[in-house]
């Protein structure tokens, strides 16, 4: 569905850029360049994590894509399965995943598709990318690509405490991916790695430090961690997330009044269980630095 607004003037015009002062990444929209004849711009990729509000953001995002456009902030469709989706074909495809199907657009055919935009910037999501943190050759090969089109990648991150994250992500595995494993044991993995890894290459990071160091290891564009319960608790997840792609307030108040998606039932989970490996998630991954100075 498009969200009509009736202006007297342009919507462009009434949409004020942000101020360099208030980007996150600290560099203001870019100005305009060529290479190789290709217009340039800065890509915003947002690569999770599971259960941060991703499906809301991916949502908004292709609904609004029309307003997001007028601020300069173009949304591809490349790589997004339907109406709704974030761009996981894009990183199915770069992960070699079963589920990656051509005609729903492939790395080429996003930058092809941002080379024709004129937009400042551009943004993209999927929590598919997040599993990209361990497949060094994958994620520089993303990189690799957008550099030679001449695109500066910038990474966002939502991550949540880990405790009700762990239970969260418990309850999406068991009730939708095959996850038999009992609450115990996979927790217990959780606290021996760092991390839950299923189907191969599926891998969830609670530690986030590791997950910062691994990936900073491979991508050279900038990423930007930022704390899902403080956004939550504060202006909104969208409103927080449009404002790390340089979306005006006008829009970011759009975000304030949309709808949030995939909002599932608990898995159950006994009481004694969740109380003791809640503890031992909590106080073995404590927030550090910027990021516990965001959390609640």
């Amino acid at each position: 569905m498009r969200l009509h607004i009736c202006f007297r003037f342009p919507l462009e015009a009434m949409l004020s850029r942000p101020s360099a002062a208030s980007d996150p990444f600290n560099k203001g929209l870019r100005t305009v360049s060529l290479k190789n004849g290709h217009h340039l711009m800065r890509l915003y990729i947002h690569i999770g994590t599971h259960k941060t509000g991703t499906t809301s953001i991916q949502a908004f995002l292709r609904k609004q894509a029309d307003i997001l456009g007028a601020a300069g902030i173009y949304v591809p469709t490349a790589g997004v399965l339907d109406e709704q989706s974030g761009h996981h074909n894009i990183g199915w495809g770069l992960r070699g995943e079963p589920r990656f199907d051509p005609v729903h657009g492939t790395l080429q055919d996003l930058i092809a598709e941002l080379g024709q935009s004129t937009a400042d910037a551009a943004v993209i999501s999927s929590e598919d990318f997040e599993y990209l943190v361990d497949n060094p050759a994958a994620l520089l090969c993303l990189e690799q690509a957008l550099a030679e089109a001449g695109h500066e990648p910038y990474y966002i991150l939502f991550t949540r405490r880990a405790d009700t994250y762990a239970v969260s992500l418990y309850g999406e595995l068991r009730q939708h991916h095959g996850l038999t494993a009992r609450f115990r044991d996979f927790t217990a993995e959780i606290l021996r790695n760092g991390k839950f890894v299923m189907h191969h290459d599926w891998t969830f990071y609670l530690d986030i430090d590791a997950f910062a160091r691994n990936w900073r290891r491979t991508a050279r564009g900038p990423l930007h961690i930022c704390s899902y319960d403080a956004a939550v608790d504060g202006k909104g997840l969208l409103p927080t997330f449009l404002s790390l792609i340089g979306a005006p307030d006008q829009v970011g108040q759009i975000g304030q009044n949309a709808e949030i998606l995939n909002i599932r039932r608990s898995a159950d989970i006994g009481r004694m269980d969740r109380i003791i490996a809640g503890w031992r998630l909590r106080y073995r991954f404590r927030p550090k630095g910027v990021l516990a100075e965001q959390m609640p």
